[in-house]
C-alpha cells in the first residue's frame, strides 16, 4: 500500500485533493487515526480548519471543484453499484481529466486499505485526535 500511495502522490492530483479525499473516506469509514493524521497533513499542504471541516461534515467549502471532488467521493463510498453518468460528467466539468479519475480512485483505495487495517488492529493514536 504504501508503493501505492507513492504512486498517488505522484500522480495528477494535488496534494490538497489527495488529503481531502484521505480526511473524507477516513471521516466515513470512522477511522479515528487515520482521520487525526489526514487532518494534520491536510493543514500542512495548504487546507485550512474551516475547510477541512466542512468536508467531514459535507457542507461547501466555498471551492467549486473541491466541493465537486468530495461529492464524487461521496458518491462513489456511499452508494452500491454503477455511478450515474451525470455524476461523471459533473466531476469531469469541474476541472478533473479522466486520468485524475483513475487517481481519485487509487486515493480511496489507498485510504480505505489503510483505515480498514488501523480499525482491526485498533492503532494507537499517537498524535492529538481530530476535533
Amino acid at each position: 500500500m504504501l508503493a501505492a500511495d507513492n504512486v498517488l502522490a505522484k500522480g495528477n492530483l494535488s496534494n490538497k485533493d489527495q488529503e481531502a479525499i484521505k480526511v473524507l473516506v477516513s471521516e466515513l469509514t470512522g477511522c479515528d487515526y487515520c482521520l487525526a493524521a489526514h487532518l494534520m497533513i491536510g493543514k500542512s499542504v495548504g487546507h485550512k480548519a474551516e475547510t477541512l471541516k466542512a468536508l467531514r461534515a459535507g457542507q461547501s467549502t466555498g471551492d467549486a471543484k473541491l466541493d465537486a471532488l468530495a461529492h464524487f467521493v461521496r458518491q462513489l463510498q456511499q452508494n452500491a453499484g454503477t455511478l450515474a453518468q451525470a455524476e461523471v460528467d459533473a466531476i469531469r466539468a469541474a476541472g478533473y481529466s479522466d486520468t485524475q479519475l483513475v487517481d481519485i480512485c487509487l486515493g480511496i483505495a489507498v485510504i480505505t486499505f489503510t483505515n480498514l487495517f488501523n480499525r482491526i488492529n485498533d492503532t494507537v493514536l499517537d498524535f492529538p485526535a481530530a476535533d
